[in-house]
């Protein structure tokens, strides 16, 4: 149940940030199993300050709530969060945040090339999201991670898509690049038992945010803001370049050169935020897997949902050419 009136003046009055006049839900979206309500808290030096109530029904604790219990110490760029508690009578989660709309936008409309500064801006947000939780073991291991057991069972469904879309894709594509899928179920197999060993050790791993496109990324529309990371349903342990793969190749492919600088722009940000030494040849390991892993991503788009996608099967395509290649 959204939180009345008299709840929302306790909760804000608790706070440091304004002292509060009045409140008023402004719009209701509903998606999924979500309800978002659009809130402006009046204040007493006549201030709009726009919040966001997020409603979740679920039967277990909605993740999102844990997640942003998890980061609400941690440096991280992701709004500020207000009230965060799950109803245990009507199973519902319910997030009080700020609302990010009317300060900034997604980067939905960017398109490559991309200004160097903006690159190293975001950058520093993604690096520093994931350099707090780096190398530690505080979240579940996503089932699919548990055992080699279950990472191979994962890499069959990977397959699984790939058949499928073989036989009815529509983009004409041949043989050379029916292989490169191939190739990668292949190689992904031979690695599986070093792969799940270092996710269980925590080695050079983090908490990625596990669906970092264009529309989780906003940037201010004003100077000195800085950007936000938001939508964080989907977080997980990973490896780093799970979630620059699916930005940079997925969305903002500015092709094989300038995505490999780009990527050195994050790796040398990144180690200047962990105190462990993560190697170059490491980083680069981990693009290889994360866009092996990567390339079926387009295909189960178009397997399960519909999505006829061609410039992102063939960005996929191109980047395993560029960073891997053919054995």
């Amino acid at each position: 149940m959204p939180l009345n009136d008299n709840q929302l003046l306790e909760i804000l009055r608790n706070q440091n940030d304004f002292e509060v006049l009045d409140v008023r839900r402004t719009e209701n979206i509903t998606r999924d199993r979500a309800s978002l309500s659009k809130i402006d808290v009046h204040t007493r030096d006549n201030r709009i300050v726009p919040l966001l109530e997020k409603n979740t029904i679920s039967m277990s604790v909605p993740y999102e709530n844990i997640i942003y219990k998890y980061y609400s110490s941690k440096n991280v760029s992701i709004p500020k969060v207000f009230y965060n508690e799950y109803d245990q009578v009507g199973h519902e989660g319910i997030l009080l945040m700020e609302d990010l709309t009317p300060t900034h936008r997604n980067i939905a409309d960017w398109e490559p090339p991309i200004d160097t500064n903006k690159i190293k801006t975001i950058i520093d947000v993604i690096s520093q999201f994931h350099a707090v939780s780096w190398g530690r073991g505080e979240l579940a291991v996503p089932k699919h991670l548990q055992s080699v057991e279950e990472y191979l069972i994962h890499i069959g469904y990977l397959e699984r898509d790939y058949i499928h879309f073989r036989k009815t894709q529509i983009y004409n594509l041949g043989d050379d690049q029916f292989e490169i899928y191939e190739e990668s179920l292949q190689r992904l197999r031979e690695n599986a038992q070093k792969h799940i060993e270092r996710i269980t050790n925590n080695q050079h791993t983090s908490f990625i945010h596990g669906d970092l496109n264009v529309c989780n990324m906003l940037y201010p529309l004003i100077g000195n803001a800085r950007p936000y990371i938001i939508d964080l349903e989907a977080v997980r342990v990973g490896l780093c370049t799970e979630d620059l793969v699916m930005l940079f190749i997925h969305d903002l492919f500015h092709g094989g050169e300038e995505t490999l600088h780009i990527f050195q722009i994050y790796y040398r940000s990144i180690c200047t935020k962990i105190s462990c030494e993560y190697t170059y040849d490491q980083f680069l390991e981990d693009i290889r897997i994360s866009i092996m892993e990567g390339i079926f991503f387009p295909l189960k788009l178009f397997v399960h949902n519909g999505v006829k996608d061609e410039e992102l099967v063939l960005k996929s395509i191109n980047a395993y050419k560029t960073f891997i290649g053919i054995t």
